[in-house]
This record gives structure tokens, C-alpha cells and sequence, in this order.
């Protein structure tokens, strides 16, 4: 079940909701009740610099700590 990011045409509001297949009501905004409400395109996050730097320096695993692989620790 997918979350959908809205903006609220009548209060300017953005706010997410999960949006089922099944459901015939239209979204409504939690803020004002407004049904004039449009999807907003989804924002995708990318890796951190140094969360690609911890999963290469050290075999592919996430690190506890920033010292664990790059102080040797991770070995």
C-alpha cells in the first residue's frame, strides 16, 4: 500500500497518506477537510556520501559506528 504525498490547494498544506486501491472516497486534506487536493511527484532519496563510503570500505555491511571501518575495527 502506497503513500502519496498531497498539496492542498485550499490551505496550501502538503501532507502524505496511504492511498489503498480499494478506497472510493476521495483524499482529503487533515488540515481544512478540502478535497481539492493534488498528488505531488515522489521525492527520492539517495545514499549519503558516507553511507557508500562505509558499505564499500567494508565488504558491504553497514557499519555501528563511523570508527568501525575506517578506524580498522570492522577488519
Amino acid at each position: 500500500m502506497p503513500i502519496y504525498g498531497f498539496h492542498c490547494t485550499g490551505c496550501a498544506k502538503e501532507f502524505e497518506t496511504l492511498v489503498r486501491a480499494s478506497d472510493s472516497e476521495p483524499v482529503e486534506c487533515p488540515s481544512c477537510g478540502s478535497a481539492h487536493v493534488e498528488q505531488m511527484l515522489a521525492r527520492i532519496a539517495k545514499p549519503s556520501a558516507g553511507a557508500e563510503d562505509a558499505g564499500a570500505s567494508s565488504g558491504g555491511h553497514a557499519c555501528a559506528s563511523p570508527s568501525c571501518c575506517m578506524g580498522g575495527g570492522c577488519g
